[in-house]
């Protein structure tokens, strides 16, 4: 398991045309964080970007995998499906965590340097995207294993940009922040479970999806 953990950490972070991405993608944000210095800004940024950005882990590596059909390679591997599709939950989920420790230093920025929230209004928006990150990962880890590379990428911008689409149409109307005001902690404590169980589900039904596509 760890070997696929470091196969796909490095088709990540070390392939240049991979690496590129991810760089222009953490410029982008931090522009918009240092010139928009607004609470929305900060819960897209904390409560959906940076836990989103965890999650496109598999996609990068599964590209990889599909030109030079390492799928057909794993088979020979002293390793389950199980145990192969398990590997690859894990690094999204560390870099998920990665991020969310970069989105919990942001938000003591937007707390106490840009001071446009409070300290526990902008914990519950940090806290809030655990949940967001874990369902996320539960719908386009799926589809990964369900479609393969190609049209999981699909699903994966499909789902981004109806999120981006329903935050940015929020600030204009009742939506997202709104509801968040009516009782934030009843929301995570509800979302907390949720987002886990959707999270197992996901990872069991991605280990027969992948054990059919590789037979």
């Amino acid at each position: 398991m760890k070997g696929i953990i470091l196969k796909d950490f490095y088709e990540n972070y070390i392939i240049r045309k991979n690496l590129i991405n991810w760089i222009l993608g953490i410029i982008m944000l931090i522009v918009v964080v240092a010139v928009f210095r607004t609470k929305y800004v900060f819960a897209l940024s904390c409560g959906l970007v940076l836990p989103l950005l965890g999650t496109s882990m598999l996609q990068f590596s599964m590209e990889q995998d599909d030109i030079a059909h390492f799928y057909k390679l794993e088979r020979t591997y002293p390793l389950t499906i199980r145990q192969i599709v398990l590997a690859k939950y894990i690094l999204a989920l560390l870099c998920i965590g990665f991020f969310l420790l970069v989105s919990f230093g942001l938000s003591f920025l937007y707390i106490y340097g840009y001071r446009v929230t409070t300290f526990r209004e902008g914990l519950q928006i940090w806290a809030s995207g655990i949940p967001v990150g874990l369902t996320f990962l539960s719908i386009t880890y799926l589809g990964y294993f369900l479609f393969g590379a190609r049209k999981g990428i699909i699903l994966y911008v499909g789902v981004t940009a109806v999120s981006a689409l329903v935050y940015v149409t929020s600030y204009y109307g009742f939506g997202v922040l709104e509801l968040l005001t009516i009782d934030r902690t009843l929301l995570l404590v509800i979302s907390y479970p949720v987002s886990i169980i959707l999270a197992l589900g996901s990872y069991l039904l991605s280990v027969r999806c992948y054990g059919r596509r590789i037979k």
